[in-house]
């Protein structure tokens, strides 16, 4: 297998989010960091598993984007929402996060959600098509040993001649930016991160990030947490 038969295999599209740095619109269509801008009249702001009203982490209008993955075709808002609490349980995260989805910008109205604990700002989307999974972030093994078998033959560096730019931040699809070794369940696909962020004042634990998962058969999402 040569390097572009694996490039070919393992690139993906993605969309990267950049903090900041313009005027908002408040409009439809803008995503957020730190805020919820639209929900319906009858939304509640959820509550976690302990009962602690939960605090609006980032606002995805996934249906205005460039690419979004498969699983969420359909889907136009991910409203995301995290317990308080959240950092206190990231071995099993289950009922300390919540995301709203909408299938139709129907009965939006507009609304102004933020974390006390943050800085909200809205978030510049762009379009990449170079993303590549971490070397220990969920890779086929049979593509692992074929890059093995390059390094070996060729003398070439998966990080040098294939994955050769790592998106770190806010982003829609592609892979998770994991720092430490990490695999997903099969019955689920990666579909966003949300990073720490100087601009918004978002440290997840130790500049970490929150990797968000769906399983489009069982209409479940999941999230893993990694950090330095």
């Amino acid at each position: 297998m040569t390097i572009d038969e694996i490039k070919g295999i393992l690139q993906r599209k993605a969309v990267i989010f950049e903090t900041g740095g313009f005027k908002p619109t408040n409009e439809i269509g803008e995503s957020w960091i730190g805020a919820v801008k639209w929900k319906k009249t009858v939304d509640e702001i959820p509550k976690d598993i302990d009962g602690t009203e939960m605090l609006p982490l980032a606002s995805l209008f996934t249906g205005y984007m460039e690419y979004i993955p498969n699983e969420i075709e359909g889907i136009v808002l991910c409203n995301v929402f995290i317990s308080p609490n959240i950092l206190d349980h990231l071995i099993d995260m289950e009922g300390y996060f919540s995301v709203k989805t909408y299938n139709s910008i129907e009965g939006l109205e507009l609304c102004d959600l933020k974390n006390e604990y943050m800085k909200a700002f809205p978030l510049e989307p762009q379009l990449i098509d170079n993303d590549f999974p971490m070397w220990d972030g969920g890779m086929d093994p049979d593509i692992e040993a074929a890059i093995i078998e390059l390094e070996n033959k060729e003398d070439i560096d998966y990080y040098e001649d294939i994955h050769t730019e790592i998106y770190p931040m806010h982003k829609v699809g592609g892979y998770p930016a994991y720092i430490q070794p990490g695999r997903w369940d099969d019955d689920y696909e990666f579909i966003f991160q949300i990073s720490s962020d100087d601009k918004a004042g978002l440290n997840i634990v130790d500049s970490g990030s929150f990797y968000f998962f769906y399983s489009k058969k069982l209409d479940k999402w999941d999230v893993q947490c990694d950090f330095c």
